[in-house]
């Protein structure tokens, strides 16, 4: 995609995000204080000021901005733990500067994170905007950082500054426009990052995180822009590619294989049994057709769209829809290795109980001593052929699916020593299994980046 055509497809959203407040949102007697959650393994953290919880973070994204008058303040950051209970992981002293943003960056490994406080302005000069480079990405990990404008190439762009593993950030003042920003090794010319062209806003103040991608690309970075909004804006490596894989819980199929075409380009996946994943195929961003054979060659399904983006992690899910037939569902996977929390997506196949249809069902997850009455770990109400994210602890659980029969409880299924103690996170699929004595089955997987395997 040309540099032009860069600048036409970039979104409105993430014009809004990136744009500054200007300087009517400052004061000299009040500043702020905010939290960007770096920690790849973490769970959500809590920013608390004055013994006061203000708001979280997960991995890759900031607390709400809170403003306080220019002053020294207590502050900790938390989270929870299984039984819901708040555990510190620091407490310092804070001293909130008139126009300007206390930005603390907990980076690392979450077992013992560094936190690292940044005084950041809120606004620039008009027809300027601040932006500074802060890198997280590992201690030996020191990058040159390059801008371009106009076409956008890298033999165009120049040196704007480098950044070694959380050295000093280095604010800079330039020119509102479009830019695409290119990071090489230090010293090296060899480009292991390209953004897409971004248009930065004068009056600003943007921040961005280097930090590891933990996504398909193994040994690959990422930008996290953080302004004065309270978000954070990913802007993913334009040569990153992404992964699909595939699985089929059909067992009249099996085995099978897939294939995922793009025009004349067709991608094949190795064989495998029902119930089983195939390996993953890498794929440049684009949108696919899919289609899935039996073991000699011939086509059970056909020209099934499947999107997939830049350092997207993705599986096909093909099951029976009892209404439809033969059908795939798309679940993207989360590779981040968690370590305290995980990310589970549930998947519910289940269309029925002695002879009654079964639209939805709840699922559980439940502690040892605990009822399903009591856990906060619920996916309430997920449809059939749908799918719900649930984040639980680093545990071993009793997961439930129940359904419910005029007003009463019917447990359809329950797995004991579920365990979600490894790193990464978690797809759970939920179907029928004629061979088990309840007539279904859990089916669990895990997911993570092949950068930490």
């Amino acid at each position: 995609m040309t540099n032009s055509l860069l600048k036409a497809a970039l979104p409105l959203s993430l014009i809004t995000i990136l744009s500054g407040c200007g300087s009517d949102d400052s004061s000299s007697s009040t500043g702020y204080i905010q939290l960007y959650n770096g920690s790849y393994n973490s769970p959500y953290t809590r920013l608390f000021v004055e013994e006061t919880e203000r708001s979280g973070a997960d991995f890759a994204d900031v607390t709400t901005r809170h403003n306080y008058s220019t002053g020294t303040y207590d502050v900790s950051f938390e989270y929870l733990d299984a039984n819901d209970s708040y555990i510190t992981i620091s407490d310092q002293e804070i001293s909130i500067k008139g126009d300007k943003t206390q930005l603390v960056v907990m980076s690392g490994n979450f077992d013992e994170p560094t936190f690292t406080e940044l005084s950041v302005p809120i606004t620039s000069d008009t027809g300027e905007f601040n932006l500074g480079f802060y890198n997280i990405a590992g201690e030996d990990t020191n990058y040159d950082i390059y801008l371009a404008t106009d076409d956008g190439v890298f033999e165009s762009a120049t040196l704007f500054s480098s950044a070694q593993y959380l050295s000093e950030l280095d604010l800079q003042s330039i020119d509102e426009g479009y830019y695409t920003i290119y990071i090489t090794q230090a010293g090296s010319s060899d480009v292991v990052y390209e953004s897409s062209s971004v248009y930065l806003y004068d009056e600003a103040s943007y921040v961005a995180m280097i930090r590891p991608s933990y996504a398909t690309e193994e040994g690959g970075i990422t930008l996290d822009v953080v302004t004065d909004n309270n978000y954070v804006t990913e802007l993913k490596h334009q040569s990153a590619l992404g992964q699909l894989r595939f699985i089929n819980t059909i067992d009249d199929y099996s085995p099978v294989s897939f294939s995922a075409t793009r025009g004349t380009t067709v991608n094949t996946t190795n064989t495998v049994a029902s119930d089983s994943y195939t390996d993953y195929v890498e794929l440049s961003p684009n949108s696919y057709s899919v289609a899935m054979y039996d073991e000699e060659g011939t086509k059970l399904a056909d020209n099934f769209l499947m999107t997939l983006e830049r350092e997207q992690s993705a599986v096909g899910i093909f099951y029976n829809d009892v209404d439809n037939g033969l059908r795939m569902m798309s679940v993207e996977e989360n590779l981040t290795p968690s370590s305290y929390s995980h990310t589970v997506s549930v998947v519910n196949l289940i269309e029925s109980y002695a002879g009654q249809s079964v639209s939805d069902v709840d699922v559980y997850f439940t502690l040892n001593g605990e009822t399903v009455d009591d856990t906060s770990n619920v996916v309430d109400g997920l449809d059939r052929y749908d799918q719900e994210e649930q984040v639980v602890d680093n545990e071993v659980y009793t997961v439930y699916a129940v359904y419910e029969d005029n007003g009463q409880q019917i447990v359809l299924i329950q797995q004991s020593d579920m365990d979600f103690t490894q790193e990464g996170n978690y797809i759970l699929i939920l179907e029928h299994d004629e061979t088990t004595s309840s007539g279904y089955k859990m089916t669990l997987e895990r997911t993570i980046t092949d950068s930490v395997e």
